[in-house]
């Protein structure tokens, strides 16, 4: 397991050395990473189904656009922690029974029968950014995203595939006030032996410009999943840890519903957008395109 690729993992490019310290999953049975992954699995798909759209709107000839889109997801308290599945016997050495998830704080420590159980620190973390460039192709009615980025860092490996296609529904209503559109969306991120993720979003949008500024919004289903692929090191005091052990595990996101409210500004091709998402995970999102 490489330090590294949890950084990459949480933010792409924005990595801070805090996250560089942080060796999470080493020290995380199979049964545990099911609630102590499941806040990032959530938080990545509520990144990687973000900034799909900013406008309804869809050329019924031919349009190009490329742009960056920066996300930060907002992380709940409830998500900061959660309570282990322990052996007979074992109690917290502590009041506190829960153990912290990979954005709570500390680790819990438990005593048992056969000596303790030591959870990791999380990365004490409210807030996660993430960025994404991405360009669309726009033609007849019909909108082609795309997101790639290959990215090597020492011997850390992050591939990031996202594909999107929209369709304008308003086009066929004569004298519609307002732009309507579908949309489906695709994301596959993969990270060395660390994780293989994937993420599905349905939305159908609406939008209604006026001079320089649209106002957009949005209602999104969503899943997201990560198989998490890693070793854990040996801890002879550890029950659950005793030897090495090969661990692949499938995690699910509570990512479900979202509803999305937002603004942009046309200023001939430079395009700026912010919008905010409610979910599971609350997103502030913003972007800067040119358009042609």
């Amino acid at each position: 397991m490489k330090k590294i690729a949890i950084a990459l993992v949480v933010v792409l490019f924005s990595a801070t050395p805090m996250f560089a310290q942080v060796d999470n999953f080493d020290y995380i049975d199979a049964k545990s990473v099911q609630q102590f992954g499941k806040p990032l699995v959530t938080s990545l798909g509520s990144a990687l189904n973000s900034g799909a759209f900013h406008s309804a709107k869809v050329s019924k000839m031919f349009g190009f656009s490329i742009g960056v889109k920066g996300m930060m997801m907002m992380i709940p308290d409830d998500q900061k922690r959660f309570t282990p599945d322990l052996p007979p016997g074992y109690q917290s050495i502590t009041a506190d029974n829960s153990t912290a998830t990979i954005f709570g704080d500390q680790g819990g420590v438990y005593a048992g029968p056969l000596g303790f159980v030591t959870y990791p620190n999380g990365l004490n973390q409210s807030s996660i950014p993430f960025v994404v460039p991405q360009a669309t192709l726009s033609l007849l009615g019909t909108e082609v995203l795309v997101r790639y980025v290959p990215l090597n860092l020492k011997d850390t490996k992050l591939k990031l595939f996202g594909v999107g296609v929209k369709h304008s529904i308003s086009q066929y209503i004569p004298l519609i006030p307002v732009d309507v559109a579908v949309q489906v969306l695709y994301n596959k991120l993969d990270v060395n032996d660390l994780l293989t993720s994937t993420h599905l979003a349905f939305n159908g949008q609406v939008s209604k410009t006026f001079a320089l500024v649209t106002l957009y919004g949005g209602v999104q289903y969503e899943k997201s999943k990560v198989t998490f692929d890693y070793t854990t090191k040996a801890d002879p005091e550890n029950p659950l840890l005793s030897t090495p052990t090969k661990v692949s595990a499938e995690v699910d996101g509570d990512n479900k519903m979202r509803m999305t409210v937002g603004a942009t500004l046309g200023l001939g091709f430079f395009v700026l957008n912010a919008d905010y998402s409610l979910g599971s995970q609350a997103v502030a999102s913003a972007g800067l395109t040119f358009e042609f």
